[in-house]
Protein backbone atom coordinates (compact mmCIF):
# COMPACT_ATOMS: atom_id res chain seq x y z
CA UNK A 1 0.00 0.00 0.00
CA UNK A 2 1.44 3.45 -0.92
CA UNK A 3 2.09 6.08 1.72
CA UNK A 4 0.09 8.85 -0.11
CA UNK A 5 -3.12 9.26 -2.05
CA UNK A 6 -2.98 9.19 -5.84
CA UNK A 7 -4.44 12.65 -6.71
CA UNK A 8 -3.73 15.08 -3.90
CA UNK A 9 -0.67 13.17 -2.58
CA UNK A 10 -1.94 13.35 1.01
CA UNK A 11 -0.15 11.07 3.52
CA UNK A 12 -1.97 8.02 4.82
CA UNK A 13 -2.12 7.26 8.57
CA UNK A 14 -0.22 3.98 8.74
CA UNK A 15 -0.90 1.10 11.12
CA UNK A 16 0.95 1.41 14.41
CA UNK A 17 2.17 4.88 13.34
CA UNK A 18 3.30 7.15 16.15
CA UNK A 19 2.11 10.77 16.22
CA UNK A 20 -0.77 10.09 13.88
CA UNK A 21 -2.00 13.63 14.35
CA UNK A 22 1.01 15.00 12.45
CA UNK A 23 0.16 12.98 9.35
CA UNK A 24 -3.51 13.82 9.68
CA UNK A 25 -2.85 17.56 10.03
CA UNK A 26 -0.54 17.56 6.98
CA UNK A 27 -3.30 15.98 4.91
CA UNK A 28 -5.77 18.59 6.15
CA UNK A 29 -3.38 21.37 5.07
CA UNK A 30 -3.23 19.92 1.56
CA UNK A 31 -7.03 19.72 1.42
CA UNK A 32 -7.33 23.26 2.73
CA UNK A 33 -5.02 24.49 0.00
CA UNK A 34 -6.20 22.71 -3.13
CA UNK A 35 -9.95 22.40 -2.55
CA UNK A 36 -11.55 25.54 -4.06
CA UNK A 37 -8.02 26.56 -5.01
CA UNK A 38 -7.22 30.29 -5.09
CA UNK A 39 -3.72 31.61 -5.80
CA UNK A 40 -2.34 35.10 -5.31
CA UNK A 41 -0.48 34.85 -8.63
CA UNK A 42 1.02 32.30 -11.00
CA UNK A 43 4.44 32.20 -12.65
CA UNK A 44 6.05 34.09 -9.73
CA UNK A 45 9.76 33.44 -9.15
CA UNK A 46 10.47 35.56 -6.10
CA UNK A 47 8.91 34.72 -2.69
CA UNK A 48 6.62 37.52 -1.49
CA UNK A 49 7.83 40.00 1.10
CA UNK A 50 4.53 39.96 2.97
CA UNK A 51 2.22 37.02 3.31
CA UNK A 52 -0.31 35.30 5.53
CA UNK A 53 -1.01 31.72 6.42
CA UNK A 54 -3.17 30.05 3.81
CA UNK A 55 -1.98 32.20 0.89
CA UNK A 56 -0.74 30.27 -2.16
CA UNK A 57 1.49 31.25 -5.09
CA UNK A 58 2.22 29.36 -8.28
CA UNK A 59 6.02 29.22 -8.57
CA UNK A 60 7.51 30.16 -11.96
CA UNK A 61 10.31 28.52 -14.00
CA UNK A 62 13.23 30.26 -12.18
CA UNK A 63 12.45 30.45 -8.46
CA UNK A 64 14.70 32.27 -6.00
CA UNK A 65 15.26 32.30 -2.26
CA UNK A 66 13.48 29.65 -0.26
CA UNK A 67 11.58 28.60 -3.37
CA UNK A 68 14.70 27.33 -5.15
CA UNK A 69 14.24 23.75 -6.26
CA UNK A 70 10.45 23.93 -6.44
CA UNK A 71 9.85 24.90 -10.09
CA UNK A 72 6.15 24.84 -10.98
CA UNK A 73 5.01 23.90 -7.47
CA UNK A 74 2.29 25.59 -5.44
CA UNK A 75 3.84 27.35 -2.43
CA UNK A 76 1.38 27.54 0.47
CA UNK A 77 2.24 29.52 3.58
CA UNK A 78 1.43 27.38 6.62
CA UNK A 79 2.68 27.13 10.24
CA UNK A 80 5.48 29.64 9.79
CA UNK A 81 6.90 27.89 6.72
CA UNK A 82 6.13 26.88 3.15
CA UNK A 83 4.24 23.78 2.09
CA UNK A 84 4.97 22.79 -1.51
CA UNK A 85 2.24 21.04 -3.46
CA UNK A 86 2.84 19.59 -6.92
CA UNK A 87 -0.16 20.45 -9.15
CA UNK A 88 -1.68 17.81 -11.41
CA UNK A 89 -2.82 18.13 -15.02
CA UNK A 90 -6.26 19.71 -15.18
CA UNK A 91 -6.27 21.44 -11.82
CA UNK A 92 -8.19 24.71 -11.75
CA UNK A 93 -7.46 27.79 -9.70
CA UNK A 94 -8.71 31.34 -9.39
CA UNK A 95 -5.91 33.87 -10.00
CA UNK A 96 -6.60 36.82 -7.72
CA UNK A 97 -4.01 39.12 -9.35
CA UNK A 98 -5.39 38.59 -12.89
CA UNK A 99 -8.98 38.07 -11.76
CA UNK A 100 -9.16 35.08 -14.09
CA UNK A 101 -9.67 31.33 -13.97
CA UNK A 102 -6.50 29.29 -14.59
CA UNK A 103 -6.05 25.66 -15.66
CA UNK A 104 -2.83 23.69 -15.22
CA UNK A 105 -1.96 22.09 -18.56
CA UNK A 106 1.35 20.78 -19.85
CA UNK A 107 3.21 22.10 -16.82
CA UNK A 108 1.89 25.68 -17.18
CA UNK A 109 -0.97 27.61 -15.62
CA UNK A 110 -3.03 29.10 -18.49
CA UNK A 111 -6.44 30.48 -19.31
CA UNK A 112 -9.53 28.47 -20.04
CA UNK A 113 -9.09 26.48 -23.28
CA UNK A 114 -11.52 27.79 -25.91
CA UNK A 115 -10.21 25.94 -28.95
CA UNK A 116 -12.60 23.47 -30.63
CA UNK A 117 -15.47 24.19 -28.24
CA UNK A 118 -18.96 23.41 -29.54
CA UNK A 119 -20.21 26.91 -28.86
CA UNK A 120 -20.14 29.90 -26.56
CA UNK A 121 -22.99 31.83 -25.06
CA UNK A 122 -22.38 35.11 -23.27
CA UNK A 123 -25.42 36.23 -21.34
CA UNK A 124 -27.50 33.69 -23.25
CA UNK A 125 -27.29 30.20 -24.71
CA UNK A 126 -25.88 29.18 -28.08
CA UNK A 127 -27.51 26.75 -30.49
CA UNK A 128 -26.51 24.65 -33.49
CA UNK A 129 -26.82 27.63 -35.86
CA UNK A 130 -25.81 30.52 -33.61
CA UNK A 131 -22.77 28.88 -32.02
CA UNK A 132 -21.58 32.22 -30.69
CA UNK A 133 -24.37 34.12 -28.95
CA UNK A 134 -23.99 37.38 -27.03
CA UNK A 135 -26.61 39.31 -25.08
CA UNK A 136 -25.11 42.67 -24.19
CA UNK A 137 -25.68 46.42 -24.62
CA UNK A 138 -22.60 46.48 -26.85
CA UNK A 139 -19.86 44.28 -28.30
CA UNK A 140 -16.30 45.59 -28.55
CA UNK A 141 -13.74 44.30 -31.02
CA UNK A 142 -10.51 46.26 -30.66
CA UNK A 143 -6.98 46.21 -32.07
CA UNK A 144 -3.94 44.47 -30.66
CA UNK A 145 -1.49 47.26 -31.33
CA UNK A 146 -2.33 48.01 -34.96
CA UNK A 147 -5.41 47.45 -37.14
CA UNK A 148 -8.33 45.09 -36.75
CA UNK A 149 -10.34 43.06 -39.28
CA UNK A 150 -13.63 41.24 -38.91
CA UNK A 151 -13.65 38.39 -41.40
CA UNK A 152 -16.84 36.74 -42.69
CA UNK A 153 -16.02 33.85 -45.01
CA UNK A 154 -18.31 31.74 -47.21
CA UNK A 155 -17.69 28.46 -48.95
CA UNK A 156 -18.80 29.26 -52.50
CA UNK A 157 -20.01 32.16 -54.69
CA UNK A 158 -23.67 31.18 -54.35
CA UNK A 159 -23.53 31.18 -50.55
CA UNK A 160 -24.05 34.17 -48.27
CA UNK A 161 -21.57 36.11 -46.12
CA UNK A 162 -23.38 39.09 -44.67
CA UNK A 163 -24.47 41.16 -41.71
CA UNK A 164 -28.20 40.93 -40.99
CA UNK A 165 -29.99 43.66 -39.04
CA UNK A 166 -33.28 42.69 -37.38
CA UNK A 167 -36.21 44.20 -35.51
CA UNK A 168 -37.79 41.75 -33.07
CA UNK A 169 -36.04 38.89 -34.91
CA UNK A 170 -37.40 39.98 -38.31
CA UNK A 171 -34.87 41.07 -40.96
CA UNK A 172 -34.89 44.72 -42.01
CA UNK A 173 -31.49 45.28 -43.65
CA UNK A 174 -28.63 43.12 -44.89
CA UNK A 175 -25.19 43.98 -46.24
CA UNK A 176 -22.52 41.73 -47.66
CA UNK A 177 -22.18 39.00 -50.29
CA UNK A 178 -25.67 37.56 -50.77
CA UNK A 179 -25.71 34.77 -53.31
CA UNK A 180 -22.89 36.30 -55.39
CA UNK A 181 -19.52 38.01 -55.04
CA UNK A 182 -21.02 41.47 -55.60
CA UNK A 183 -21.27 43.53 -52.42
CA UNK A 184 -24.90 44.43 -51.83
CA UNK A 185 -27.09 46.34 -49.42
CA UNK A 186 -30.74 45.35 -49.35
CA UNK A 187 -33.68 46.31 -47.16
CA UNK A 188 -37.04 44.89 -46.18
CA UNK A 189 -40.20 46.29 -44.62
CA UNK A 190 -41.45 42.94 -43.29
CA UNK A 191 -38.56 40.48 -43.39
CA UNK A 192 -40.12 38.64 -46.33
CA UNK A 193 -39.83 40.91 -49.37
CA UNK A 194 -36.41 42.41 -50.03
CA UNK A 195 -35.30 45.30 -52.28
CA UNK A 196 -31.73 45.86 -53.47
CA UNK A 197 -30.61 49.35 -52.49
CA UNK A 198 -26.97 49.16 -53.66
CA UNK A 199 -24.85 46.79 -55.73
CA UNK A 200 -21.07 47.06 -56.22
CA UNK A 201 -19.54 45.14 -59.13
CA UNK A 202 -16.54 43.10 -57.87
CA UNK A 203 -14.55 43.50 -61.10
CA UNK A 204 -14.88 47.26 -61.55
CA UNK A 205 -16.21 48.71 -58.32
CA UNK A 206 -19.03 50.34 -60.26
CA UNK A 207 -22.00 51.21 -58.06
CA UNK A 208 -25.59 50.49 -59.11
CA UNK A 209 -28.64 51.84 -57.28
CA UNK A 210 -31.47 49.57 -58.51
CA UNK A 211 -34.18 51.54 -56.69
CA UNK A 212 -32.71 54.95 -57.57
CA UNK A 213 -31.55 57.63 -55.16
CA UNK A 214 -33.27 60.64 -53.60
CA UNK A 215 -31.04 63.62 -52.92
CA UNK A 216 -31.53 66.76 -50.90
CA UNK A 217 -32.38 69.84 -52.98
CA UNK A 218 -28.98 71.44 -52.53
CA UNK A 219 -28.06 74.81 -54.02
CA UNK A 220 -25.67 76.34 -56.55
CA UNK A 221 -22.99 76.83 -53.88
CA UNK A 222 -23.62 73.41 -52.29
CA UNK A 223 -25.04 71.03 -54.94
CA UNK A 224 -26.85 67.87 -53.89
CA UNK A 225 -24.65 65.84 -56.27
CA UNK A 226 -21.13 67.23 -56.27
CA UNK A 227 -17.52 66.21 -56.68
CA UNK A 228 -14.66 65.63 -54.28
CA UNK A 229 -12.38 68.64 -54.15
CA UNK A 230 -14.90 70.85 -55.99
CA UNK A 231 -17.78 71.34 -53.58
CA UNK A 232 -19.54 74.14 -55.50
CA UNK A 233 -19.86 72.25 -58.80
CA UNK A 234 -22.64 69.75 -59.48
CA UNK A 235 -26.41 69.22 -59.79
CA UNK A 236 -29.15 70.58 -57.56
CA UNK A 237 -32.91 71.33 -57.53
CA UNK A 238 -33.65 75.09 -57.58
CA UNK A 239 -37.42 74.54 -57.23
CA UNK A 240 -40.09 71.92 -57.82
CA UNK A 241 -39.82 70.19 -61.23
CA UNK A 242 -36.44 71.78 -61.95
CA UNK A 243 -32.87 70.54 -62.34
CA UNK A 244 -29.95 72.93 -62.21
CA UNK A 245 -26.24 72.58 -62.94
CA UNK A 246 -23.69 74.84 -61.30
CA UNK A 247 -19.97 75.47 -61.63
CA UNK A 248 -18.05 77.65 -59.24
CA UNK A 249 -21.22 78.16 -57.19
CA UNK A 250 -23.10 79.83 -60.09
CA UNK A 251 -26.01 78.25 -61.97
CA UNK A 252 -25.13 77.66 -65.63
CA UNK A 253 -27.98 75.44 -66.83
CA UNK A 254 -31.60 75.06 -65.77
CA UNK A 255 -34.15 72.52 -67.02
CA UNK A 256 -37.84 72.79 -66.15
CA UNK A 257 -41.01 71.27 -67.54
CA UNK A 258 -41.41 74.24 -69.85
CA UNK A 259 -37.92 75.37 -70.92
CA UNK A 260 -34.20 74.71 -70.97
CA UNK A 261 -32.10 77.70 -69.93
CA UNK A 262 -28.37 77.87 -70.71
CA UNK A 263 -26.41 80.78 -69.27
CA UNK A 264 -23.02 80.15 -70.89
CA UNK A 265 -21.90 80.31 -74.53
CA UNK A 266 -22.29 77.07 -76.46
CA UNK A 267 -19.07 75.49 -77.78
CA UNK A 268 -17.90 72.13 -79.05
CA UNK A 269 -19.22 69.83 -81.75
CA UNK A 270 -22.85 70.53 -80.83
CA UNK A 271 -22.63 73.96 -82.50
CA UNK A 272 -21.44 75.17 -85.89
CA UNK A 273 -17.67 75.29 -86.23
CA UNK A 274 -17.32 77.93 -88.97
CA UNK A 275 -19.26 80.38 -91.11
CA UNK A 276 -19.89 77.68 -93.70
CA UNK A 277 -20.61 74.75 -91.35
CA UNK A 278 -23.97 73.15 -92.27
CA UNK A 279 -23.57 69.83 -90.42
CA UNK A 280 -26.88 68.16 -89.63
CA UNK A 281 -28.05 68.52 -86.04
CA UNK A 282 -25.66 71.29 -84.99
CA UNK A 283 -26.93 74.43 -83.32
CA UNK A 284 -26.14 77.65 -85.13
CA UNK A 285 -23.69 79.67 -83.06
CA UNK A 286 -24.38 83.38 -82.99
CA UNK A 287 -21.35 84.44 -81.03
CA UNK A 288 -19.58 85.62 -84.22
CA UNK A 289 -22.49 87.84 -85.25
CA UNK A 290 -24.59 87.71 -88.45
CA UNK A 291 -21.86 85.81 -90.29
CA UNK A 292 -23.12 82.64 -88.63
CA UNK A 293 -26.83 83.16 -87.97
CA UNK A 294 -29.58 85.29 -89.53
CA UNK A 295 -32.86 86.24 -87.96
CA UNK A 296 -35.44 88.97 -88.24
CA UNK A 297 -33.14 91.45 -86.54
CA UNK A 298 -30.16 91.07 -88.87
CA UNK A 299 -31.34 89.58 -92.18
CA UNK A 300 -31.68 93.17 -93.48
CA UNK A 301 -28.68 95.45 -93.26
CA UNK A 302 -25.45 96.28 -94.99
CA UNK A 303 -24.16 93.49 -97.20
CA UNK A 304 -20.42 92.98 -97.39
CA UNK A 305 -17.89 90.40 -98.48
CA UNK A 306 -14.28 89.37 -98.09
CA UNK A 307 -12.61 87.38 -100.83
CA UNK A 308 -15.96 86.58 -102.34
CA UNK A 309 -17.41 85.27 -99.05
CA UNK A 310 -20.38 87.20 -97.62
CA UNK A 311 -19.67 88.80 -94.25
CA UNK A 312 -22.70 91.03 -93.70
CA UNK A 313 -26.47 90.96 -93.94
CA UNK A 314 -28.46 88.97 -96.52
CA UNK A 315 -30.32 91.86 -98.17
CA UNK A 316 -29.43 95.54 -98.36
CA UNK A 317 -31.97 98.04 -99.69
CA UNK A 318 -31.31 101.74 -100.18
CA UNK A 319 -32.15 104.89 -102.15
CA UNK A 320 -30.56 108.20 -103.00
CA UNK A 321 -30.98 111.05 -105.43
CA UNK A 322 -30.12 108.68 -108.30
CA UNK A 323 -32.83 106.13 -107.54
CA UNK A 324 -33.26 102.89 -105.57
CA UNK A 325 -31.19 99.72 -105.32
CA UNK A 326 -31.29 96.24 -103.74
CA UNK A 327 -28.14 94.25 -103.00
CA UNK A 328 -28.04 90.53 -102.09
CA UNK A 329 -25.35 88.67 -100.16
CA UNK A 330 -24.56 86.49 -103.18
CA UNK A 331 -23.45 89.58 -105.16
CA UNK A 332 -26.65 90.26 -107.13
CA UNK A 333 -27.63 93.92 -107.45
CA UNK A 334 -30.78 95.53 -108.91
CA UNK A 335 -30.97 99.28 -109.57
CA UNK A 336 -33.78 101.57 -110.71
CA UNK A 337 -32.90 105.11 -111.71
CA UNK A 338 -35.02 108.20 -111.43
CA UNK A 339 -36.76 109.58 -114.53
CA UNK A 340 -35.17 111.89 -117.14
CA UNK A 341 -36.43 113.56 -120.28
CA UNK A 342 -35.62 111.89 -123.61
CA UNK A 343 -36.49 113.26 -127.08
CA UNK A 344 -37.31 110.40 -129.44
CA UNK A 345 -37.02 112.31 -132.69
CA UNK A 346 -34.15 110.77 -134.66
CA UNK A 347 -35.30 108.85 -137.72
CA UNK A 348 -34.15 105.25 -137.64
CA UNK A 349 -35.68 103.57 -140.66
CA UNK A 350 -39.42 103.33 -140.16
CA UNK A 351 -39.23 104.33 -136.48
CA UNK A 352 -37.75 107.06 -134.36
CA UNK A 353 -34.94 106.78 -131.82
CA UNK A 354 -33.87 108.80 -128.78
CA UNK A 355 -30.87 108.51 -126.39
CA UNK A 356 -30.85 110.17 -122.96
CA UNK A 357 -27.97 111.52 -120.98
CA UNK A 358 -25.76 109.41 -118.71
CA UNK A 359 -27.39 109.11 -115.26
CA UNK A 360 -25.44 107.52 -112.31
CA UNK A 361 -26.83 104.25 -111.03
CA UNK A 362 -27.95 104.62 -107.39
CA UNK A 363 -25.24 102.00 -106.55
CA UNK A 364 -22.33 101.12 -108.78
CA UNK A 365 -22.07 97.71 -110.42
CA UNK A 366 -18.90 95.64 -110.55
CA UNK A 367 -19.34 95.31 -114.35
CA UNK A 368 -21.74 96.54 -117.03
CA UNK A 369 -25.17 95.27 -115.97
CA UNK A 370 -28.05 94.11 -118.07
CA UNK A 371 -30.17 97.24 -118.52
CA UNK A 372 -33.73 97.94 -119.58
CA UNK A 373 -35.20 101.34 -120.33
CA UNK A 374 -38.88 102.18 -120.18
CA UNK A 375 -41.36 105.03 -120.23
CA UNK A 376 -44.88 105.44 -118.99
CA UNK A 377 -45.77 107.78 -121.90
CA UNK A 378 -48.82 106.40 -123.77
CA UNK A 379 -49.15 109.03 -126.51
CA UNK A 380 -47.21 106.81 -128.92
CA UNK A 381 -45.90 103.27 -128.91
CA UNK A 382 -42.55 103.23 -127.07
CA UNK A 383 -40.07 100.47 -126.30
CA UNK A 384 -36.61 100.32 -124.76
CA UNK A 385 -33.53 99.73 -126.75
CA UNK A 386 -30.41 97.64 -126.08
CA UNK A 387 -28.12 98.88 -123.28
CA UNK A 388 -25.19 99.58 -125.57
CA UNK A 389 -24.50 102.98 -124.02
CA UNK A 390 -24.84 102.06 -120.29
CA UNK A 391 -21.77 101.44 -118.08
CA UNK A 392 -21.11 99.98 -114.63
CA UNK A 393 -21.62 103.41 -113.10
CA UNK A 394 -24.09 105.14 -115.40
CA UNK A 395 -27.38 104.35 -117.06
CA UNK A 396 -27.96 105.78 -120.59
CA UNK A 397 -31.61 105.25 -121.64
CA UNK A 398 -32.34 104.43 -125.32
CA UNK A 399 -35.94 104.49 -126.52
CA UNK A 400 -37.72 103.77 -129.83
CA UNK A 401 -41.10 105.11 -130.87
CA UNK A 402 -43.56 104.61 -133.71
CA UNK A 403 -43.75 108.37 -134.16
CA UNK A 404 -41.57 111.33 -133.33
CA UNK A 405 -42.15 112.45 -129.78
CA UNK A 406 -40.35 114.88 -127.48
CA UNK A 407 -40.12 115.20 -123.70
CA UNK A 408 -40.65 111.50 -122.90
CA UNK A 409 -40.07 110.69 -119.21
CA UNK A 410 -37.88 107.57 -119.15
CA UNK A 411 -36.23 105.48 -116.42
CA UNK A 412 -33.65 102.68 -116.45
CA UNK A 413 -33.62 99.25 -114.74
CA UNK A 414 -30.28 97.42 -114.29
CA UNK A 415 -29.43 93.99 -112.92
CA UNK A 416 -25.89 92.74 -112.37
CA UNK A 417 -23.40 92.16 -109.61
CA UNK A 418 -21.93 94.42 -106.97
CA UNK A 419 -18.79 92.19 -106.51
Amino acid sequence: MPDTTQNLVMPYILQAQAQKHVTHNEALLVLDGVVQLCVEAVGQNDPPVSFADGQIWGIGPAPTGVWVGHVGALAMRAGGGWLYIIPREGWRAWDRSAEAMRIYRNGVWGGLPLQQVDGLGIGTGFDATNRLAVVSPATLLSHDGAGHQLKINKAAIGDTASLLFQTNWSGRAEMGLSGSDAFAIKVSADGAGWADALLAAPDSGQITLPAGALLAAGSAVAPALGFAGDVDTGLFRPAADQIGAATGGVIRWLLSNSACQVDVPMTGLAVTQSDSDTSTGRLVRTGAGPAQAFRRGNILGTVSQAGGVPTGAVIERGSNANGEYVRFADGTQICTTGTQTVNVTTVAGSVFRGIGTATPWPAAFAAVPFALHQSADTSVTLWGGPPANSTATNAVPRLFASASVSGVQAWSFGIGRWF
